[in-house]
Formats: structure tokens, C-alpha cells, sequence
């Protein structure tokens, strides 16, 4: 869980996602090739042994 700005948030999320105008603070990836291109990297990590991947991001106001 995180606190941002005063608005507390868990259970982040990474999709594909066209045409929403908003993410509920998910991380959203737009473009299919570059979702293609995330979802490969995730399987290869997995195959590599890997089950936890940091993920650090920024909030703009």
C-alpha cells in the first residue's frame, strides 16, 4: 500500500490499454508492440527464476 497526496492505493497493475482516460493508477503500456515486447520480458524472467520485479515510478501532478 501507498499514500499519495493523501489517497491510499494497492494492488498496482500493469495492462494494455488503448483508449481508457484513465489507469486507477495502474501502469498502463498503450502501444501492442511495446506490450508484446513487456510480456516477453516478464516470461523470461520467470524463466530465469525471477518471481518479484521492482518497480519504481514517478507521480506527476
Amino acid at each position: 500500500m501507498v499514500n499519495i497526496w493523501g489517497k491510499t492505493r494497492g494492488d498496482f497493475g500493469i495492462h494494455f490499454d488503448t483508449n481508457a482516460p484513465g489507469s486507477a493508477a495502474c501502469v498502463v503500456i498503450r502501444n501492442k508492440p511495446a506490450w508484446d515486447a513487456f510480456q516477453q520480458m516478464m516470461k523470461n524472467y520467470e524463466l530465469a527464476g525471477l518471481d518479484t520485479v521492482p518497480l519504481i515510478f514517478e507521480y506527476q501532478r
